[in-house]
């Protein structure tokens, strides 16, 4: 996937890439390749960071992706939307950890578990 340039999209087409970033990030996990997830990473946090940046805070457009059949869509909006939308993401973190959707259900765990204990603040 090329690098994104998400300040020339509209907030429809940041949650498309998002969910293309998400999912291709799902694939790289399932092929154990760490270094291509890594790079996708960096397109993630671009895209969500655009979306904070939009006035008023546009991050809540990702709230129809906590539902989505996709795990990693699921777990990035969770973790994208902790700050605005905290029940519903960590309702979805949550969930992921429930029904044992590994390797995402441990990552799931320990964000809880570091909101609990306050030793992560989401922004």
């Amino acid at each position: 996937m090329a690098t994104i340039r998400p300040e020339n999209l509209t907030v429809p087409e940041i949650v498309e890439a998002f969910v293309a970033v998400s999912l291709a990030q799902s694939q790289a996990v399932d092929e154990d390749d760490h270094r291509r997830y890594n790079k996708l990473v960096d397109d993630y946090l671009a895209l969500e960071a655009e979306l904070r940046s939009r006035q008023g805070d546009e991050r809540r457009a990702l709230l129809p992706l906590l539902d989505h059949m996709n795990v990693q869509v699921r777990m990035n909006a969770a973790l994208s939307t902790l700050a605005i939308l905290p029940d519903e993401a960590r309702e979805t973190l949550r969930l992921i950890h429930a029904r044992r959707e590994y390797p995402q259900a441990a990552d799931a765990i320990s964000m809880l578990n570091a909101l609990e204990r306050g030793i992560y603040v989401p922004e």
